[in-house]
């Protein structure tokens, strides 16, 4: 491989970044011009989809699991709340899916995940 590629796949890679973020941006103005509660729900989908691709390894340091957590825990909030600015019963949804989801949690059973 010359040298010739390999810097023509580096300004690629960083046009393709540069073209990616600048999307993006176009996406949460233009979201942000409808009403600010829809920018501000984009992000915070962004910040709970990072929380759930985020997949520390269970021996993995305690940091990595309490960072998940707490993106889980801010993006679906700051989700929760943008929701009801937009409409109230969909935040209602969100807040039930929560609570759906902190149940079928409790229910299951971790002795025996161990054994």
């Amino acid at each position: 491989m010359n040298t010739q590629q390999t810097s023509w796949a580096l300004a690629r890679e960083a046009a393709g970044l540069c073209l990616t973020a600048l999307g993006v941006l176009g996406v949460l103005v233009a979201l942000g011009a409808l009403h600010w509660a829809a920018g501000l729900s984009a992000v915070m989908c962004a910040i709970l989809a990072l929380g759930v691709l985020i997949v520390p390894k269970p021996d993995g340091p305690r940091r990595a699991h309490v960072t998940r957590l707490t993106l889980c825990i801010v993006g679906y909030g700051g989700l929760t709340g943008c929701t009801f600015v937009l409409n109230v019963a969909l935040g209602w949804v969100d807040v039930a899916l929560a609570v759906t989801g902190i149940g079928l949690w409790l229910t299951t059973d971790r002795e025996s995940e161990g054994a």
